[in-house]
């Protein structure tokens, strides 16, 4: 127990860390908050698919049936997870009926729902596995759900705009792309030119721009950071209540919904289909809730501190959720 509350605690320092240099450069005048539409894109557009493409092409595991046919019910809990924790989400929101409420209320409702399973989940997989490829795979076949429903109902709620609603913007946004091409680079190995030997170096194009995102997210949230007061920080009710959607009630749903596949002994001999969802839905909020408040134009102050609160509480919350799924 000690020793995973430790790991937590030293994760999220790291994360912090990287606010650090944002929050400096704000409050010193030397970065502007017009400069962050800018960096949210170079997130957005990206680093972020360089992870993914990262995740599938570098050291993968062998292609088999059962391992393809594990990712579509890894894909489909995803599915099932997100759409449950959406659901509670505008459940427990509902009492912001104010029309000037509408926006923030979206805020809190995309807080709760969407976690951040890439630049905090990859490393608390890879530390409860040992460097596991397959459960790191099984985590990146969640963020292919996780990204449909993020580049469409996640930006319309930001936006209220339902064009955001489309195919078309689901399978086409940068994220889904990268997944795509990093999964078509796994199932076929002869092109995967970033697992070659004769060509390793070409490994560090993926793999430094990859591990930019957690940085670089880190960076424009402690640029909003250095705009916040205490009060706006810590003060409001409502980011603790989508904090307690976000740790608590998501984690919960979405191990109640595994939780009869886990007892009738289904998926013993390969765990994380069932865990790596559990995992993903028990992290703290996107960091792509700041990255898209700036890039939509949303209420950028509210999304930066919902985010940081969210992140601050689970390092309360994420050791016992991590503690419950390996009983």
């Amino acid at each position: 127990m000690l020793q995973i509350i430790t790991k937590v605690c030293l994760i999220m320092l790291v994360l912090f860390a990287f606010a650090i240099p944002g929050f400096a450069l704000k409050k010193t005048k030397l970065v502007s908050g017009e400069s962050l539409l800018s960096l949210a894109n170079i997130l957005l557009y990206v680093c972020q698919p360089m992870l993914s493409v990262k995740a599938f092409a570098i050291d993968p595991i062998p292609v088999t049936g059962a391992v393809l046919l594990n990712f579509l019910w890894v894909f489909l809990l995803s599915f099932a997870a997100l759409f449950l924790t959406l659901g509670a989400s505008y459940l427990v929101f509902l009492f912001m009926k104010n029309p000037q409420e509408k926006t923030q209320r979206n805020l809190l409702i995309f807080a709760g729902t969407f976690s951040n399973c890439a630049f905090v989940g990859i490393p608390f997989i890879d530390m409860f596995t040992e460097g596991n490829s397959e459960a790191m795979m099984y985590l990146m076949i969640f963020t292919v759900t996780f990204n449909l429903i993020l580049w469409t109902v996640g930006a319309y709620l930001i936006t209220q705009d339902k064009k955001q609603i489309s195919l078309k913007k689901a399978f086409l946004n940068p994220c889904t792309i990268g997944c795509a091409v990093g999964i078509l680079l796994f199932c076929v190995p002869q092109i995967n030119v970033f697992n070659m030997e004769a060509v390793s170096e070409l490994q560090q194009i993926v793999v430094y721009t990859g591990n930019m995102t957690a940085p670089l997210s880190m960076m424009i949230v402690g640029v909003r950071l250095a705009d916040l007061s205490i009060k706006e920080l810590f003060c409001n009710g409502k980011i603790y209540l989508a904090s307690a959607v976000r740790l608590i009630l998501s984690f919960g749903l979405t191990y109640l919904l595994i939780l009869p596949f886990k007892l009738n002994g289904l998926f013993a001999e390969t765990p994380y289909v069932l865990l790596a969802p559990v995992i993903a839905m028990s992290m703290p909020p996107a960091a792509t809730i700041v990255a898209f408040a700036e890039k939509f134009d949303g209420k950028k102050n509210f999304a930066a501190a919902a985010y940081a609160t969210g992140t601050i509480l689970s390092l309360f919350t994420l050791p016992f959720a991590l503690l419950l799924i390996t009983l």
